[in-house]
This record gives C-alpha cells, structure tokens and sequence, in this order.
C-alpha cells in the first residue's frame, strides 16, 4: 500500500532532518576532537571542564614554582658545600699556625695572604647569582648581598619563598644574614692585657634559650678582669655558653663569648659597667677577616680563633643540613604532582574530548539512516529524491 505524499514528505523531512543534525554533531566531533564545543551545550559538564582548568592551571603553577625551588636550593647547597671546603682548609691552615710558636712574622704575613685570598672566593660564592637573583639575597631578589669592604649584609630580611603546593610553601632564595651570621660576640671595650682590672663594677645579662643569666663584674668578690670574668663564665655556665679572652689585631684584649650548642641563640639584653659599650657580632666573613688582620699584623692565633673557625664551619653544615631538608620535601613532591596532573588531565579529557572510534561509528550509523531513508522514499513513489522534490 502506498503513503499518500503529503505523509511521505513530512516524515522525510521529519527524518532528513534530526539525521542531518546527527551526522553534522558527529562530524565536528571528528574534526574537532570534542564534545562539549560551547557552554549551551551541556553547562554542567561545561562548568566541570572549567573547574578542572582551574586546577591544571594551579598545578602547573606549583610545579613551575617546585622546578624553581629544586634548582635554586640545589645550587645553594652546592655552594655551601665548595664553602664549608675552604673554611675547612683555613682551620687546618690555622690549627698548624697555632701549633707553631716558631713561625715568623714573615710566615705569618703569607699565611694572612692565603685566608684574605680565600676570603674573597668565601665572598663571592655568597654573592653568586642564579639568573638575575641572589642566591643569599633574601627577598630584595637582585640585591647585592654582602658589602665588598665592610662585609656586612646589605641585601633583604626575610627570604623569598614559593608556594609549592596548596598548603605548603619553601624558602627558596635565603637570607644571608642568617645564612652567615654566627653566635660569636666580640667586647668592643679592649685591655691593654687580660689582667688589667676593671674601673666601673656592673653586669651583664645574657638570653640564652629561654632563660636569663646575669654575671657581675668588678665588686667585691666578683671577677675583676677580662681573664677572670671568662673563667667565671666558663666555671658556673660552661653547659651553656663559652667565654675567651682574645687578642685583636692591634694587640689589646677583648671578651669573647658563643653559645656551646651550635643552634641556640644568645642576646645580651644587659650590659652596665665597663662593658656597657656593648659587643660585636662578626658573621663569617667578618671572623675571618678579624683572623686575617691578626696574622697580618704579625700575631699568632688563639683558642678564639680556632673556636671562630670550627663554629664557622658547623654553621655552614647546619644551614647545608636544612637546605637538604627543604630540598628533599620539593623532590618528594614531583611524583605526587605528576600524578595529579594525569588525573586531572584524564578527568578533563573524558568530559570534554570526544571518544573518536565512537564517533566515527555514530557517523557511519547515521549515513546508513539517512540512506536507507532515500531508499524508503524511493520505494514508496519509484522515483529518486531528487525528482519527487
């Protein structure tokens, strides 16, 4: 039985046109590689694809900023190794100009040549440059660490840090002053010799950790010079804090203090009498530049300046020790992160991108319809589409 016409064009073009649709929707999904092509498509997924962007945009960020800190921090732990070298070095060198009561002012002129020599390399590795930043330069970024004459810290307070993950960020460029300061404390108030007594009697009060010790100084029954004082210290708080007389270079003697423990940290947070003018805190260039003028000057080393040394070098080791800490936290991250980013990725992906095999199928589908329905009109009015239009 045949369909009258006006039935057999509207399913035609009913048909012709939800087949025509189809087969456009599957060939942009071929060309393009995606499904979801704009936001009135499929807002949900849409928005899905938008949060997962989000994300893979803030997990580069940190993986750019973990490759930043991995690279900086093991450069900075290469430097202080080729430091924590030639502190060791100028130790032995003066450990042996010590033992050495024989050597000559000659000898030891030569031997100041070698530690301002190596004075400079010391300084210039803790002012190198990775890229246009300061490797000790703290925050300041392109600062200029450490001064060429005076030696002190010129550069940023705080480092310069990166967030390497949501919750978690590093210190990535350091604070030099930190990096190189020691807890070495020079009086600046010197004695022609260690026995000459004190003319104003006060005290000094010393922060150690959390606690406070006060040491008077000249009354009666009290140390009454430099060398007494030390050994007064050295008697009641040698668990906790050292003392030295040490000579400076132009002959006279000083106070010298430092914690025992490495880390612990010590401020003089009072100081009357003699001593009131207060003491220096050398960092580690300044110490061996003091050495370096004694020598200089013709004046052989003392326990103090081994001490200088020995503590110069364990701080570096420390500051080693917490940069390989922070160093293998961003290493461990790298596997986590990387991980992530295919999750993440592959989360995107089947969202958003179109399954092409499938794809290709649906397209093949739908040619088959659209003509088995030429096929159906034809059979029904025994002409071809193109005529019966």
């Amino acid at each position: 039985m045949k369909l009258p016409d006006n039935l057999v064009f509207s399913i035609f073009k009913e048909q012709d046109a939800r087949i025509k649709k189809a087969l456009s929707e599957k060939t942009l999904d071929v060309a393009t590689g995606r499904k979801v092509r704009a936001l009135s498509d499929e807002p949900a997924t849409t928005y899905n694809v938008i949060e997962l962007k989000k994300e893979i945009a803030q997990l580069s960020q940190h993986s750019q900023n973990r490759l930043f800190a991995d690279t900086n921090l093991t450069y900075a732990d290469f430097t202080l190794g080729k430091m924590e070298d030639l502190v060791k070095k100028l130790y032995a060198d003066l450990l042996r100009a010590k033992n050495s009561a024989t050597l000559s002012e000659d000898q030891l002129n030569a031997l100041a040549g070698g530690f301002d020599q190596t004075l400079r390399h010391l300084l210039d590795r803790a002012n190198e440059r990775l890229g246009q930043n300061y490797l000790f330069g703290g925050d300041s970024l392109t600062i200029k660490p450490f001064d060429q004459n005076t030696l002190n810290y010129m550069a940023g307070s705080g480092d310069f840090e990166v967030w390497i993950s949501e919750n978690s960020r590093v210190s990535v460029l350091l604070n030099g002053n930190r990096v190189f300061g020691t807890n070495l404390y020079i009086s600046r108030l010197s004695f022609n010799s260690p026995t000459d007594g004190f003319v104003n009697p006060g005290s000094i009060t010393l922060q150690v950790g959390l606690n406070n010790y006060t040491i008077n100084y000249g009354g009666a029954g009290e140390p009454q010079n430099i060398q007494e004082l030390a050994d007064y210290i050295n008697t009641n708080l040698g668990d906790r804090v050292r003392a030295f007389v040490s000579r400076n270079a132009n002959g006279t003697y000083s106070l010298a203090l430092s914690t025992v423990e490495i880390n612990a940290s010590v401020s003089l947070v009072g100081i009357t009498g003699d001593l009131s003018s207060g003491f220096e805190n050398p960092n580690i260039f300044q110490a061996i530049e003091r050495i370096k003028n004694k020598l200089d000057g013709g004046l052989h080393p003392d326990e103090f300046d081994l001490f200088s040394l020995s503590r110069s070098y364990d701080i570096l080791a420390l500051r080693r020790s917490e940069i390989g800490s922070s160093l293998s936290t961003v290493k461990n991250l790298q596997p986590t992160q990387e991980n992530l980013d295919l999750i993440l990725k592959k989360q995107k992906s089947d969202l958003e991108d179109a399954d092409l095999s499938e794809s290709m199928m649906e397209y093949t589908r739908y040619r088959i319809a659209y003509e088995a329905l030429m096929r159906l009109v034809a059979d029904q009015k025994d002409l071809t589409i193109l005529k019966y239009i």
